[in-house]
């Protein structure tokens, strides 16, 4: 019987997400997001990590992350 893994995720940091499996604890992998700082989130939903970040210009962008892979899906400004 196969099951879904099911994730959870902490901040590291202004810009490092730690995603953990929660049934082990076990890290799966971090993620580093650059020179932003979090301003809101991790959010998990489903298979998916959502985070809100900040530029050094004020800018404020949505990023998406597949959880199964680490790699952003999609992202998208915040006004």
């Amino acid at each position: 019987m196969y099951m879904e893994k099911l994730y959870s995720a902490t901040t590291a940091g202004k810009n490092i997400i730690i995603v953990f499996y929660v049934v082990t604890g076990i890290r799966a992998y971090s993620l580093n997001l650059g020179n932003v700082t979090i301003i809101n989130g991790p959010i998990i939903t489903k298979d998916r990590l959502t985070v809100v970040v900040e530029d050094k210009n004020g800018n404020k962008k949505g990023k998406v992350y597949s959880l199964k892979t680490g790699v952003v899906s999609y992202s998208f400004d915040v006004k």
